[in-house]
């Protein structure tokens, strides 16, 4: 089995002395793979091949360093969210039951040590289903409140980083930067894209990702020719003095990219994609390119990579689920036997009947083939004895204006009776208040689809992964 080691070994065997990483000093190729192999043995000496192994360091390279270490060793990496609250990383851990915690006392210096949890009763560290073959497991929120651990496997990465070379494109000699937590798999595509295509791997300050100033000197500095962020972190990189950065490609992605964001990026850089993927089709499934007038979409597959929709047996119709397939798909989730039956199935599509995944995102199919993102299938909700999308009205308060991003909740779902919809909106309060917002609608959206209740905010909280916090929202816990 080949695993993302081989393919950044290989780079390094082709030119060693070529520069791999900069992180406050130059690091070439034979000095990086040399640091992993020196972890790698470390790893091997404590942990089984195929077990699991937790990461818990924030720098890109040292975790780059650490993935490639324990795919030498054969054993799958966890990496830890260092933002998360005890309670919920002790129910990750206790889930996952990595046999080692590996920590970054210092760029590219690490601290090995035993597992730091106490596993459910009859498991053991590293044990249980987790395939030989899986490079590394990510967790993500469920529908039930227990987090799940999607388990992506070396031919599925080797895959979406050889697509994603081609579209939208990193080659030898070129820079991409770093800086998304380890626990957010677009970080993947920062560590490990560069090195597999002989570029450079350009790590930013880690208060680059709270500080629009530091981020826009690093950009100054460094001229990367990829730069990949969240909608959410392009819009506060844009509030503030940034002027752009005309030599770079931004790759924008995680959340729904609005014209209003779209029209700001567009003339500041030299491209601006569009990006689109869960974690379970490993890190990016789709691509578009973004013209500043043009309609946003999700665009075309990835190389090797397939989309097409579920419109639930009703021919002719042009909307429905989202189904990924071909290269990339996840193997499924860790100890989650049923649910990975539920979201990895067998489907009819155009290529016959095969192994589809189940985005759960609803789309409808633009006259030139790409897909048009409409939101997610469990955001429909019934009001009143009406069907609403709530991403119909998120779009529709988008086109306002004076507004750049939206978010509708449904509030008191539980009592039908008191139920009610509640929007938030990022724009300026002096200029817009939720009379205007509301009486704007009117004219767009049917009565029983307006928001009792639109908030006028300066900005959404966001998660450790740079996407809005739905939850924060929900509960009142607004940005001042």
């Amino acid at each position: 089995m080949r695993t993302i080691w081989d393919a950044v070994n290989e780079q390094a065997q082709r030119d060693p002395e070529a520069t791999a990483a900069v992180a406050g000093q130059r690091y070439s190729y034979r000095e990086l793979v040399g640091h992993a192999a020196r972890l790698s043995e470390v790893i091997g000496r404590r942990a089984d091949r195929g077990s699991l192994v937790a990461l818990d360091m924030d720098s890109p390279l040292s975790g780059a360093v650490a993935i490639l270490a324990a795919a030498r060793a054969g054993c799958p990496v966890l990496p830890l969210n260092r933002q998360s609250p005890p309670e919920h990383r002790r129910r990750i851990l206790a889930d996952a039951r990595p046999s080692l915690v590996v920590r970054a006392t210092a760029e590219c210096v690490f601290e090995v040590t035993e597992r730091e949890y106490v596993p459910a009763v009859g498991g053991a560290p590293g044990a249980g289903g987790a395939p030989a073959d899986v490079a590394y497991v990510l967790y993500t929120s469920g529908s039930t409140g227990a987090p799940k651990g999607v388990m992506v496997g070396h031919t599925a990465l080797l895959d979406r980083l050889s697509g994603l070379a081609r579209t939208p494109g990193l080659a030898a000699g070129e820079s991409m930067v770093a800086m998304t937590s380890l626990s957010f798999d677009i970080s993947m595509a920062e560590m490990l894209l560069p090195l597999t295509v002989g570029a450079r791997l350009l790590v930013a300050p880690a208060d680059a990702r709270l500080d629009p100033d530091v981020f826009v000197d690093f950009l100054d500095t460094h001229a990367p020719d990829v730069v990949q962020a969240t909608p959410s972190f392009w819009r506060l990189v844009t509030t503030g003095t940034w002027s752009g950065a005309p030599g770079s490609r931004i790759w924008c992605g995680g959340e729904a990219l609005t014209p209003a964001l779209a029209r700001q990026l567009v003339p500041a850089c030299k491209e601006l994609w569009n990006l689109y993927g869960p974690t379970e089709a490993t890190i990016w499934a789709t691509a578009a390119l973004i013209d500043a007038d043009g309609l946003i979409t999700l665009g075309s597959p990835l190389p090797d990579t397939f989309a097409c929709l579920d419109t639930d047996g009703h021919e002719g119709t042009d909307e429905g689920e989202i189904l990924l397939y071909g290269a990339g798909l996840a193997k499924g989730y860790l100890r989650r036997p049923e649910l990975t039956d539920e979201r990895f199935c067998h489907r009819r599509t155009p290529h016959g009947r095969t192994l589809v995944y189940r985005t759960g995102d609803r789309a409808r199919r633009h006259t030139d083939g790409s897909l048009v993102f409409l939101g997610r299938d469990d955001g429909q909700i019934k009001l009143r004895g009406h069907r609403i999308e709530l991403g119909e009205i998120e779009s529709a308060l988008e086109e306002h204006p004076d507004v750049s991003q939206a978010v509708a909740l449904l509030c008191d779902g539980d009592r039908p009776d008191r139920a009610f919809i509640t929007a938030f909106v990022v724009a300026d309060a002096e200029r817009t208040c939720e009379v205007a917002v509301k009486e704007w609608l009117r004219d767009r959206l049917p009565p029983s689809h307006t928001p009792a209740r639109v908030s006028v905010l300066p900005a959404f909280p966001r998660t450790a992964a740079g996407k809005v916090d739905r939850m924060a929202l929900a509960g009142g816990e607004l940005v001042p």
